[in-house]
């Protein structure tokens, strides 16, 4: 086996004498920046092999002056929607050979998002991915420099010249009219509320009734209290005349079963609960709970694809692919928690 001379580890000078190429070919080679014909990247790539060349990211983030990096902000990373998305990402930064930075923001201090904006920028990123799940990556986009290239994830339609959209608003229209298709006469939403955009679940649950011709209910907003979901389950248990409820996620779903079990109401026999996201414990529950599951993990695989893209046509010289908003589609995962209605 070929050893480097002079050096504990090996260095790109080595990789090119091996190759019998210029060390600029080489960085180029590694960077993507140009082309390098067919012939000199497999000698490159053989060298690499032979020697156990590992390129240094501090080195090459000074010859690029930026990281092979991208910096994704998001709030509240253990929220099961960030945790996905990140994990999506993540797996398709580690296949090209970048490294991922997760800068957390906080919907409830709004005043300090620019500031850490200003902190994950510092390092010099190739790009960034903003999750646009609440309000603080809304503003978070505001400090986005207009030179970086910058993948929205979620939002409204068009908040982004290039964008990440699930299809949220969607599904919360389709989990509705699929209860009233099983003959319920309305069906109400108890869940989280307003987000910063306009696509979803509770705006879907909307679009379904009015499409039907259905006076809207008021929804029960409630974010995460489960005491208080279980709470509005045994309130809403004495009610005969709901006989469907929507839950805005699959934990709501759960407490608000509990709640109407306690009111000796029985789930799908006397009232059908779906819930949203398909969580793992859904199709485990008792009854196995109906859901909807949102493809979060390719949510995250597609933002860095697509920022990726413009990274290196920025790398390159050559043009910048079209803005565009790729949607990802969920779909419903039909259980036990629903039944017909005979009236």
């Amino acid at each position: 086996m070929a050893r480097s001379t002079g050096h504990t580890r090996p260095v790109i000078t080595d990789v090119a004498k091996l190759a019998g190429v210029s060390a600029p070919t080489v960085s180029r080679y590694l960077n993507g920046t140009a082309n390098v014909t067919e012939d000199k990247r497999v000698r490159i790539a053989a060298a690499i092999k032979q020697l156990g060349y590992e390129p240094s990211i501090v080195a090459r983030a000074l010859s690029n002056r930026e990281m092979d990096s991208v910096v994704v902000f998001a709030a509240n990373p253990s929220a099961f929607s960030t945790s996905a998305t990140n994990h999506g990402a993540e797996a398709a930064a580690r296949r090209l050979g970048f490294l991922l930075t997760i800068v957390s923001l906080d919907e409830s201090d709004m005043s300090s998002v620019e500031a850490r904006v200003r902190m994950g920028l510092s390092v010099r990123p190739a790009g960034a991915i903003v999750y646009e799940y609440d309000r603080s990556g809304l503003e978070a986009l505001q400090y986005m420099p207009k030179d970086l290239p910058v993948v929205v994830v979620g939002g409204s339609f068009g908040d982004g010249d290039y964008q990440i959209i699930n299809a949220e608003r969607d599904g919360g229209r389709w989990m509705t009219l699929h209860l009233l298709d099983l003959g319920h006469h309305t069906v109400m939403y108890v869940g989280g509320g307003e987000g910063p955009s306009d696509n979803t679940r509770l705006n879907g649950w909307r679009d379904a009734l009015e499409e039907r011709g259905i006076e809207v209910p008021e929804p029960i907003i409630i974010n995460d209290d489960r005491n208080e979901l279980v709470r509005v389950g045994r309130e809403l248990g004495p009610l005969k005349d709901v006989t469907a409820i929507f839950a805005g996620s699959d934990e709501t779903a759960i407490a608000v079963m509990k709640g109407l079990r306690e009111a000796g109401r029985h789930v799908p026999d006397d009232v059908s609960v779906v819930g949203f996201d398909d969580r793992g414990f859904a199709a485990m529950w008792e009854p196995a709970l109906t859901s909807y599951t949102q493809n979060f993990h390719e949510m995250g695989e597609r933002a860095f694809r697509m920022l990726h893209e413009q990274v290196y046509a920025r790398r390159t010289g050559t043009a910048m692919p079209q803005p565009r908003v790729e949607v990802v589609q969920g779909r419903p995962c039909l259980r036990d928690s629903e039944a017909c209605v005979a009236w």
